[in-house]
């Protein structure tokens, strides 16, 4: 093997040290001397891949036929390309199935990150990950049978190549092919892909915390983006809107019952085919009227989209009247033109066809500058009318076989997951082109620099106590691989055994939890408006959504942030203080922004929860009473309340009820009435914060001060 310095000696830099030794070859690396990875080695296993794609949930079955693990033969690359980083670069000799990287674990070694990944637990030692076919649904309702072979398997949306270790390093996998897989330990530590995808690059990254090496990473693959105000508001969707008067009605039913509302989302099916950008005519006989009658009122228009475009839709959702059911029976009128310009993935030299969720069709090439433009143009006509949002679904690189082939000259085996990216970023320009600065993108997919762009949600949940813990956990794990803009559908998409709507109990626990994350989006397959349950829901549900609006400001100035040193909107404990013990394992609390820790409830019938609270002094948020953290404490939990506490000596910045009691509306942000809230004595005798437009609000022994002529209320608990 080749390594790029002599045999038995090693490099430094910045503080880092390799040390490299053969036969055999092994590597070691040292931050300022202590030894951080230790008896690393690359290997190859060969064999055969029989992944099975599961179409009905999008889930994946990994399986390789291979044989035993061979420590290479090959070319190992090893540099320090700037402070905080070791790049090594594996390139066999042959063609194996599998190739990777691993070292020596550690006792006690925690994990995090990985992705948006569904699991009970944030911490992933003694796992192997495969990203991309990780999810499994074992709650309540999964068949015993099922059960018995590790659960129901769900798409598993959006992971990240990118694990962070309680033993002060993180990995990242630089490649974008399937197959990629994580072994965490006990014994070895290490990351490996498939052949297909070529060299393996791996970069070990050695800050000397979690958040370092997070911000190190984002600095290099894009930061999260600051969204305009109403992208931290609240959505309503449902899965279907039959008719226009559907529509109509969920919006008039906000101001009827005094909900603040800042966007409706026109989910599957609204246009004339799948996926034209073109409004269905019987299904919205006026939709420029409709858009432009919300929008009047301060209610933006999402649109939903995937990048197929059909051959056939028969097992896609249709609206119900004839004249749509026409439309629907025929190919898409776009498809023919986009097949005769080659703007399709290939296979074979033709358009990849293939079976997705709402039909049969074929893929856009984001690779193909031209076919990116006139996928973008489509779109431009939609947004044109006054859309003003993508909900971008789909993009997972599943569902690109290793034998496809993009317009750049890659393939499936080494370019799959890097799809959803292109796609993302497409929607995006095209946001920005027609509504610049006031575009929102909602997207499902995740992978290498996908956070940088509009939000991620975390797909289909089922309507039961199970899914909600997971998806908390999911929340944390995509946090702490850098995706800040974070989402969910409140109540849960799928329903309650799939067959009815979201229980009330769980539906007022999902919202409370919906509150304090930073878009609020409201959607399901089943009615799950407040006011169809009873006045109590409604009153609570509307507690909850107006307290959202209200710490919009807060939100923004913590995306802000997120913006500069990478520190999510939603923060683990093992951001926060990966020095507590507890850190690398508390699944179910979070930091939200600077100054909150949120618990959310995620058992039926509970009206208390164990709440394991982080070091320093805080205040109940309810109470205001003051608690010293570094322990567990039980908190009251009654039906209309979920546990939250401010930091001791925080401001809390938020928007006066009354202002938002219709939703966030258009009043330029830097025109908002503000409220800032002292909680306690800061220890110092001063605090400041800085809101996303810059303004700076302090508080230095007993005295307020405010940059710029702003309407500011203060107060102090």
């Amino acid at each position: 093997m080749e390594t790029g310095v002599r045999p038995n000696t090693g490099l430094a830099a910045h503080g880092i040290e390799v040390l490299v030794a053969v036969d055999p070859l092994r590597v070691e690396i040292r931050r300022r001397g202590a030894t951080v990875i230790a008896d690393l080695r690359a290997w190859t296993q060969d064999g055969e891949v029989h992944d099975q794609f599961v179409q009905l949930t999008e889930g994946v079955l990994p399986h390789e036929d291979v044989g035993p693990v061979v420590e290479a033969a090959g070319d190992l690359e090893v540099s320090i390309p700037g402070p905080g980083t070791v790049r090594l670069r594996f390139a066999p000799d042959g063609e194996p199935c599998r190739l990777g990287l691993d070292f020596a674990g550690g006792p006690g070694e925690r994990f995090a990150g990985l992705g948006a990944r569904h699991a009970l637990s944030v911490d992933h030692s003694g796992r192997a990950v495969w990203l991309g076919a990780d999810r499994r649904y074992t709650g309540p309702d999964c068949p015993p049978e099922m059960l018995e072979v590790g659960g129901i398997p769900q798409g598993d949306y959006a992971p990240v190549p990118w694990a962070q270790s309680s033993r002060g390093y993180a990995l990242w996998l630089r490649g974008e092919g399937p197959g990629v897989r994580f072994d965490l330990g006990p014994d070895r530590v290490g990351a490996s892909a498939r052949g297909g995808a070529g060299p393996l690059e791996v970069d070990i990254l050695l800050d000397p915390t979690p958040a370092a090496r997070l911000r190190r990473y984002l600095l290099e693959v894009g930061p999260p983006a600051v969204l305009p105000e109403w992208g931290y508001g609240h959505w309503k969707s449902r899965d279907v809107y039959a008719h226009q008067s559907e529509v109509e009605e969920d919006f008039e039913g906000y101001v009827r019952h005094g909900l603040p509302l800042d966007a409706i989302v026109l989910d599957s099916p609204w246009e004339t085919q799948y996926n034209t950008w073109e409004f269905n005519p019987y299904q919205f006989p006026d939709a420029p009227e409709m858009i432009a009658r919300m929008r009047a009122a301060g209610v933006r228009t999402v649109v939903w989209v995937t990048p197929w475009i059909n051959l056939d839709s028969s097992i896609g959702q249709i609206p119900p009247d004839p004249e749509s059911q026409h439309l629907h029976s025929e190919p898409a009128p776009n498809y023919a033109p986009g097949a005769s310009a080659g703007h399709f993935v290939t296979r074979d030299g033709e358009p990849f066809v293939a079976r997705w969720w709402m039909g049969t069709g074929s893929p856009v090439d984001f690779t193909s500058p031209a076919a990116e433009e006139w996928w973008r143009e489509q779109a431009s006509r939609a947004l044109a009318l006054g859309v003003e949002g993508i909900k971008a679904d789909d993009g997972e690189g599943y569902y690109f076989p290793p034998d496809v082939r993009f317009a750049d000259g890659r393939t499936g085996a080494d370019a799959a997951w890097a799809y959803g990216r292109l796609y993302r970023e497409s929607m995006q320009r095209a946001l920005d082109e027609v509504h610049p600065g006031r575009g929102v993108l909602f997207g499902r997919s995740g992978w290498t620099g996908q956070q940088a762009t509009g939000i991620l949600w975390g797909g289909d949940q089922a309507s039961d106590f199970w899914s909600l813990r997971v998806l908390v956990a999911s929340g944390l794990a995509a946090a702490a691989s850098g995706f800040s803009n974070w989402s969910h559908d409140v109540g849960g998409y799928l329903g309650e055994r799939l067959v009815d709507r979201c229980p009330k109990e769980l539906l007022l626990r999902w919202v409370q939890y919906g509150c304090f994350t930073p878009l609020m989006h409201a959607h399901g397959r089943f009615p799950q408006e407040a006011w169809t349950y009873d006045d109590e829901t409604l009153e609570i549900y509307r507690r909850y959504v107006v307290l959202h609006e209200r710490l919009v400001p807060y939100v923004r100035a913590a995306a802000a942030a997120a913006a500069r040193h990478g520190l999510p909107i939603i923060r683990p404990l093992s951001l926060l203080d990966p020095g507590d013990e507890r850190a690398w394992t508390v699944a179910d609390a979070y930091g939200y922004g600077p100054a909150l820790w949120v618990a959310p409830v995620l058992e039926a019938g509970a009206t208390e929860r164990e709440v394991p609270l982080p070091r320093g002094r805080w205040r109940d948020f309810w109470t205001g009473a003051a608690v010293r953290g570094g322990g567990a404490i039980v908190a009251d939990a009654p039906l209309d309340r979920i546990p939250v506490w401010v930091r001791e000596g925080s401001i809390l910045v938020t928007l006066p009820a009354l202002h938002v009691a219709g939703g966030l509306r258009d009043v330029p942000e830097s025109e908002r009435p503000l409220e800032a809230t002292l909680w306690g004595e800061p220890p110092l005798g001063q605090t400041a914060v800085r809101l996303a437009d810059g303004t700076r609000i302090r508080w230095r022994r007993g005295r307020w001060s405010v940059d710029g002529d702003r309407a500011v209320t203060f107060r102090e608990r």
